[in-house]
C-alpha cells in the first residue's frame, strides 16, 4: 500500500518540515525522542544532536516543543481518519462499519501504510503516552481558534456519523465518539503504567481493550443487530 500525503496546518510550524531534508530529519528523530524522554525532558538541543543539526536550525522549523508535539498529534489523527475511511468502505452494513472503525481505534490495521517519516507504531505510542499534552495546557483555547485540533474533531465527527447511521435517534453521538477516542488511548496508557485501573493488564494484543470499546458501543446503541457480539 502506498503512503498517504497529508496537508497539516501551517500554524504548527515556522517552516514546513517536509520542504527540506533538515526538516524531515527533525520529524524523523523528534517522535521517538519525545517518546523515550517524555515531553518535559525533551529539548531542542537533544533533538538537534539526534538529527545532526544545530539547535538554531530546529527553531527555524518549530517555535517550541509544544508545536512539534501538536504536529504529530495532527498527523496521527489525519492519518487515522484516512485508515478508518479506507478500511470501512468495503462494509455495506452500517453496524459492521462502526464495529470495524472501533477496532481500528484500538488495534490499527496491520496492512496500513505508515504516515510518512514516522512509523504508525511510534506515532501511536507517542499519542498514547504524550498526546493529551497537545491540548491539556493553558493555551488550548487560542490553539483551538487556530483549528489545531481540527483533525481530532474530524475523526470524532466521522464516528458520530457512523453511530447515527446505526442508531438515528442516539442522543449523544459525538459524546460517545469522543469517549471511544479517549478510551482507546487512556486505557492503553493505564494498562501499561497503572494496570490496577483496568481489567486487562498484559493485554498487549489489544483484544480486551477492543472488547471493552465494543461493549460501550453495544450498550449505548438501541438500534443494532440482535445477534451482535
Amino acid at each position: 500500500m502506498s503512503r498517504y500525503s497529508f496537508s497539516l496546518s501551517s500554524d504548527l510550524y515556522l517552516r514546513d518540515p517536509l520542504s527540506s531534508d533538515k526538516g524531515k530529519a527533525i520529524l524523523r528523530e523528534g517522535a521517538p525522542l519525545i517518546l523515550s524522554a517524555g515531553l518535559e525532558a525533551f529539548t531542542a538541543k537533544k533533538l538537534a544532536e539526534a538529527a545532526g543539526l544545530t539547535e538554531a536550525t530546529v527553531y527555524k522549523y518549530f517555535a517550541n516543543k509544544q508545536k512539534l508535539l501538536q504536529y504529530y498529534f495532527q498527523l496521527y489523527w489525519t492519518w487515522l481518519e484516512q485508515q478508518i475511511k479506507v478500511f470501512t468502505a468495503v462494509e455495506d452494513d452500517p453496524y459492521q462499519r462502526l464495529i470495524k472503525a472501533v477496532r481500528i481505534l484500538s488495534e490499527m490495521p496491520e496492512v496500513a501504510a505508515d504516515p510518512g517519516l514516522v512509523s504508525k507504531d511510534v506515532l501511536r505510542k507517542l499519542l498514547v503516552q504524550e498526546g493529551a499534552k497537545a491540548y491539556h495546557h493553558a493555551e488550548v483555547d487560542a490553539d483551538n481558534d487556530k483549528k489545531l485540533f481540527a483533525a481530532y474533531k474530524s475523526v470524532a465527527k466521522v464516528l458520530g456519523e457512523m453511530i447515527l447511521e446505526v442508531d438515528p435517534k442516539h442522543p449523544y453521538p459525538l459524546s460517545l465518539a469522543t469517549t471511544l477516542l479517549e478510551m482507546s488511548h487512556s486505557l492503553e496508557f493505564y494498562r501499561d503504567h497503572l494496570p490496577s485501573l483496568t481489567d486487562f493488564p498484559g493485554d498487549f494484543n489489544q483484544s480486551k481493550l477492543t472488547g471493552f470499546l465494543m461493549h460501550i458501543v453495544n450498550s449505548s446503541l438501541t438500534n443494532k443487530p440482535r445477534n451482535d457480539k
